[in-house]
């Protein structure tokens, strides 16, 4: 079995057509590395094969992976969500990046014709990227969940997409007519992932071994979830990385300060606006997420102030961006003069300073 090269697979973004995305893709190997004993693996809708490359890299030794398309065959405009399907093409995919493969089963149909018999069981993971009206959502879910073991992994695409509310809409019905059967446990990259059965630990184990890809919490068909804003690709290393373990990359965290004035004039035990031109020159986005990114301040003086209200980035700041940001300085009692250092700080990990940024500083005149 060939190890995905994980570099190399980056590559194919772009050139192998597809609106799968690497972000989708650490997603899914950050959850498999975690779930427990791999079997076989499914792709409904597997188009180019750009996504089930991925997928096949999931599969546990000597298991199979099962391509579930019409290729055209049946004419339906909704398969693999609008796109058209070439078998040549997507083996040629698969070869590329997994060499021979026969582990792989093509079924050219209609996955509502394709019963639980017809497959199998012993799956550990299920892509769903098929149809995406109400009816063969909730059908491939059906199925999906149908072979899939208990605490595997089922992905779906296009839940929060706006143009396919079918998926929405048909994944509501299976949830509330088969209640337990699949447990909500992310949202991100355009899937939403399922693990058949109880979520069980596996979110405080995802945080555990990857705490430095950024999360924010939700409530989904009543569980908690993960949501990932802005994907993980900004923070892995995937040259370093492997399907199995996925290592942190090194973070370029540069911000550009420029206070709008240079000096303040204030009454004691005021608040007084100060706005700053924030420039991100970092190689990741300031965003809002469980450990979030905030414009701060410290003031130095006859009174020491070093925790401060913070201005957070919502919507995200990417790189290259820049805003203008009004911080709410909080004047200190006493008269005199003071120094007032404008910083990011990465919530419950660092001040930017303390990561080689330059702060910026004006002058506050207490009187």
């Amino acid at each position: 079995m060939r190890e995905l090269d994980l570099a190399g697979y980056a590559q194919a973004f772009g050139r192998i057509h597809g609106a799968f995305t690497m972000d989708a893709a650490l997603l899914f190997f950050a959850y498999a590395s975690l779930a427990g004993e791999r079997g076989h693996v499914m792709e409904i809708g597997v188009h180019h094969g750009l996504s089930a490359i991925a997928v096949a890299a999931l599969r546990g030794e000597g298991a199979r992976m099962v391509a579930l398309d019409t290729f055209g065959a049946s004419g339906s405009a909704t398969a693999s969500g609008g796109m058209s399907a070439d078998e040549r093409t997507f083996r040629a995919s698969m070869e590329r990046f997994h060499g021979d493969t026969s582990f792989v089963r093509v079924i050219a149909a209609d996955s509502r014709a394709v019963a639980p018999g017809d497959l199998g069981a012993g799956f550990s993971f299920c892509h769903i990227d098929g149809g995406h009206s109400a009816e063969e959502t909730r059908s491939d879910l059906a199925l999906a969940s149908a072979v899939c073991r208990g605490g595997g992994l089922v992905a779906l695409d296009d839940y929060f997409n706006p143009s396919f509310p079918g998926v929405s809409e048909g994944t509501v019905r299976h949830l509330i007519e088969r209640p337990g059967d699949l447990a909500p446990l992310a949202i991100g990259a355009n899937k939403v992932l399922f693990r058949r059965g109880a979520a069980g630990d596996l979110n405080a184990r995802l945080g555990e071994r990857y705490p430095f890809i950024p999360r924010t919490r939700a409530v989904f068909a009543g569980s908690e979830v993960l949501v990932f804003g802005s994907g993980l690709a900004h923070y892995v290393d995937i040259g370093a990385s492997s399907v199995g373990e996925l290592r942190p990359r090194e973070l370029r965290l540069r911000v550009d300060l420029e206070p709008h004035v240079d000096r303040l004039i204030a009454s004691p035990g005021t608040t007084v606006p100060l706005r700053v031109r924030v420039r991100n020159r970092s190689n990741v986005p300031l965003e809002w997420s469980d450990s979030p990114f905030g414009l701060s301040y410290h003031v130095t003086g006859p009174i020491e102030r070093y925790e401060n209200a913070r201005v957070w980035f919502e919507p995200a700041l990417a790189e290259g961006q820049e805003r203008l940001m009004d911080v709410q300085v909080q004047v200190p009692e006493r008269p005199g003069e003071y120094t007032i250092e404008i910083d990011v700080v990465w919530e419950g990990i660092c001040w930017l300073r303390d990561r080689g940024n330059r702060p910026a500083t004006a002058r506050l005149t207490v009187r």
